[in-house]
């Protein structure tokens, strides 16, 4: 039987193995503390590799840790109504904006408990939200576009229980909202009266935040 032969990984000389068939060098001492070398740097690469994962696995924890995921939930809460209400004027002032934001019907400020409740939100352009405090023209704005009765219940709303979630819970309720962001993104419609106040029932119980009957308006 023919003796088996391999080629040095180092030399690259062929030898026979004396030992294992699967030996990666030859006899030579050069050779041996060669390889020997690699195996042992390649293990610091591997090594640091993850040292590395580890350290932004848990800078990511510690990140996620400290972010204040109330303020991004409302980021994301405030980008929904945009798209619902696109392409429509300002609900106060009744004129197209460069910039329109979502104002809020009753302010997160004294009522911080429906923040993220979508009835509570509708557009409102920058100017009117930031600067003239115009929350008594979006209220005027809101009857006359939807109705008194929906204006009640909106008022209503302040009855709402306090929220008992945790900064994971909020977490996990900003995910949600991304990616409700991203289907209305897809979508880039234009709705009617009728489809915006659907579309808030609708994403108000699909995130869930509140109980069915603080999140749907009957029309």
């Amino acid at each position: 039987m023919k003796p088996i032969t391999r080629k040095c990984k180092i030399c690259q000389d062929k030898f026979t193995p004396k030992r294992s068939t699967l030996e990666p060098t030859c006899d030579k001492y050069d050779c041996k503390v060669s390889y020997a070398m690699k195996i042992v740097e390649k293990n610091k690469i591997v090594k640091k590799k993850e040292e590395r994962k580890k350290s932004i696995e848990e800078k990511k924890k510690i990140r996620d840790a400290i972010t204040n995921w109330k303020n991004e939930l409302q980021d994301e809460i405030n980008l929904i109504v945009r798209l619902i209400d696109h392409d429509l004027p300002c609900l106060a002032k009744g004129i197209y904006s460069n910039q329109t934001h979502a104002g809020h019907i009753y302010s997160r400020g004294s009522n911080p408990t429906i923040r993220y409740n979508l009835h509570n939100i509708h557009r409102q352009s920058a100017q009117s939200n930031h600067f003239q405090n115009e929350d008594g023209l979006l209220r005027e704005g809101l009857v006359k576009e939807y109705s008194q009765n929906y204006m009640d219940f909106i008022s209503e709303l302040r009855r709402t229980p306090k929220l008992q979630y945790t900064n994971q819970d909020y977490h996990e309720l900003t995910l949600k909202a991304r990616k409700i962001v991203s289907k209305l993104k897809s979508a880039d419609k234009t709705y009617n009266l009728k489809q915006r106040i659907e579309l808030r029932n609708q994403i108000n119980l699909e995130l869930a935040i509140y109980e069915e009957e603080y999140c749907v308006f009957e029309y």
